[in-house]
């Protein structure tokens, strides 16, 4: 079977600055899109569409549709914020518990600005009128606080704490700013001398919120109700029911939302100012044929007549806010056409990528592509014993061997949740649910427990002949790595620094891996190097930040690890030097090398190829579903 490279040469184009790039299609967000809005400088007319999304991508888009993608988290984006001045984004990434940060990113030059990491999740998000600051409020009592722009540092601007907030703005000089609390207040502050001017009392719980008409009316979302507020009073003026109302938020005199009807009919609706404390009922403007289920509309913003609405699977939609007594039809103007590499390998100098049906072998300089074994779809594999070892991470699915000539085998069943599934001399180590460590001999077809406690991250077997096992140092035996003897199951602790080790990797003499060490000033992520034979630690990388999902990749005499997520380093071990590989449009996930060139899983399952002496970038293959590579 062999696939032929398509050129996107013509059809793309790469931006590049401070070894970064993204790249365009018109590909979708792969997961739901949190929420979209517009880039644009106050000194122009002219404007962009953006979308953020669990997929941890930021996508700006063009007039003709499409779309510059770039990752700028690893977890899920919940808010965004675009400064005035054309090309500041902020970004708050959370994993829904300990990670909440807020990034800020020049989109011009793909480059990291400021970051800020907090304790609580982050409620609301925004710069203020001209620049001058980024706002961020938080789930706590202390509430909003103001950074300055100029140097990002943080600065006093309201004297009494604000306690919870989820809304706030500035006026257009940046004197004054009104924050909505769901507590039930709306409260006006000096922040030239940080004094409360106004607080009156209003509705609570409302969310999605914005104001209208030059900031004199408020409104928001409760429970399937559309609210708007005299912002000068709080007194609520209208309260309209609405099935799963989406605000498409405006500053223009009307309010516009659609409602949506549970099956496939979205309406678009309008509130006028009739005066300063009146407003006219709802109107329809049209309905709107779109999508239903998983594919349902969730987000959407308005700038002039333009509609630009996000749903739940990752689709974008483009439409119009003039009135129509037809029926529009949406259709997305986005499309997908990628399949997803999930896992990458190599063995006698050959590549090996495991996609949703098959094990491709992948010739990189023609571009051939070759199926060597089918899969049930498990999403990690092992080049072993000229076959493959197929299982899924997480799953507690078979695992099985593939051999040269498709003859399947399954070698065991796990008893619980597969963590790691390791490969050593014809033996397995496999992991299950961070607690159980389990030896499979090729030669004797058995399973055998090994090791058991909480706590467990990785382990690897060196030459002579002990399982080395990282793990948490607050479980028992209170180490982060141990040595277990597969055979009298002896289990030593070695004396190494830290909370945890994980990440392993080893040549069979000296043992690589992860280590994180923690104190009252901080965390401190290392990569370290571990000699049994004369138990000596050495630390070669630091990350003065915590990275729980760093790895490293021993092969020869390079040590590869994507420490800190953005990049993956180099590390040559004789001549103790380093480089990062340029980015790409996505964060790296995973990386393999043969004597010529290495590979690059990313996490949206594209590949970048590159060299093994220097930080280019050959290039980025994006399988489509028909099996062509995609190359930019």
């Amino acid at each position: 079977m062999k696939k032929i490279i398509l050129s996107a040469l013509l059809f793309v184009f790469i931006t590049t600055f401070s070894f970064s790039q993204s790249h365009f299609s018109s590909e979708a967000h792969q997961e739901r899109i949190t929420q979209v809005n517009t880039l644009q400088s106050k000194n122009s007319a002219d404007y962009s569409f953006i979308s953020a999304g669990d997929d941890g991508f930021i996508i700006k888009w063009t007039e003709d549709n499409m779309g510059e993608h770039y990752q700028v988290s690893d977890v899920g984006i919940k808010i965004i914020a675009t400064s005035p001045n054309g090309h500041d984004i902020a970004v708050y990434e959370t994993d829904g518990g300990s990670v909440n940060k807020v990034t800020v990113w020049d989109w011009n030059r793909l480059n990291k600005k400021y970051t800020k990491k907090l304790k609580d999740s982050v409620t609301s998000l925004s710069f203020s009128e001209k620049g001058n600051y980024l706002i961020i409020g938080t789930a706590t009592i202390d509430g909003a606080i103001f950074v300055k722009t100029s140097d990002w540092s943080t600065v006093n601007k309201v004297r009494e704490n604000t306690s919870i907030v989820n809304f706030i703005k500035t006026s257009a000089t940046e004197k004054t700013a009104v924050m909505y609390s769901p507590s039930g207040t709306l409260t006006y502050y000096n922040i030239l001398n940080g004094k409360t001017v106004q607080k009156f009392n209003c509705v609570q719980g409302l969310s999605d919120i914005s104001m209208f008409y030059n900031d004199l009316f408020l409104t928001g979302i409760k429970d399937n109700f559309i609210y708007i507020i005299q912002a000068t009073t709080g007194k609520t003026l209208s309260t309209i029911p609405c099935s799963s109302p989406i605000l498409l938020s405006s500053e223009e005199e009307a309010l516009y939302y659609l409602e949506y009807d549970g099956k496939n009919l979205y309406e678009l609706k309008m509130i006028e100012r009739i005066n300063n404390s009146t407003l006219s009922n709802p109107r329809l403007v049209k309905g709107i044929r779109g999508p239903r289920g998983e594919g349902q509309l969730c987000v959407g913003k308005k700038q002039g007549p333009e509609l630009f609405l996000g749903s739940r699977n990752g689709n974008l939609y483009k439409a119009t806010s003039l009135a129509s007594s037809e029926t529009e039809t949406l259709e997305p103007i986005t499309e997908n056409i990628y399949a997803k590499i999930y896992d990458i390998d190599q063995t006698n100098d050959e590549f090996y990528f495991l996609s949703k049906d098959s094990v491709l072998k992948v010739n990189y300089n023609t571009g051939e592509i070759n199926e060597t074994a089918k899969t049930k779809g498990e999403n990690s594999f092992i080049c072993a014993n000229d076959g493959f070892i197929l299982y899924s991470k997480e799953t507690r699915n078979p695992v099985r061997f593939v051999s040269a000539d498709k003859k399947e085998q399954i070698l065991f069943t796990p008893k619980s949740s597969l963590q790691t599934l390791r490969f050593f001399d014809n033996k397995l180590i496999e992991i299950e649910s961070s607690s159980k460590v389990n030896l499979y001999d090729f030669e004797t077809g058995k399973l055998k427990e090994v090791f058991s406690g909480m706590g467990i991250q990785d382990a690897v077997i060196c030459n002579d002949g002990k399982i080395y096992i990282s793990k948490s140092a607050s479980t028992s035996p209170a180490s982060p790595l141990i040595s277990v003897d597969p055979v009298t199951l002896e289990t030593l602790p070695l004396k190494i620094p830290g909370q945890v080790t994980y990440g392993l990797s080893t040549n069979g003499k000296t043992i690589y891996g992860m280590n994180l060490q923690s104190t009252d000033a901080g965390s401190t992520t290392f990569v370290f190097s571990y000699t049994p034979s004369t138990q000596t630690v050495v630390n070669i990388l630091k990350f003065s930040e915590e990275d729980p999902d760093a790895f490293t990749y021993l092969n020869g005499d390079f040590l590869y690890t994507n420490i800190g997520k953005n990049k993956i380093y180099s590390y040559n071990l004789p001549q103790k030097k380093r480089f990062a590989y340029e980015r790409t449009a996505s964060m790296p996930e995973d990386i393999s090398r043969n004597s010529k060139r290495v590979v690059i899983l990313n996490r949206d399952g594209s590949i970048s190829w590159g060299s093994d002496t220097n930080q280019k970038l050959i290039s980025d293959w994006y399988l489509t579903k028909d099996d062509q590579w995609f190359e930019f």
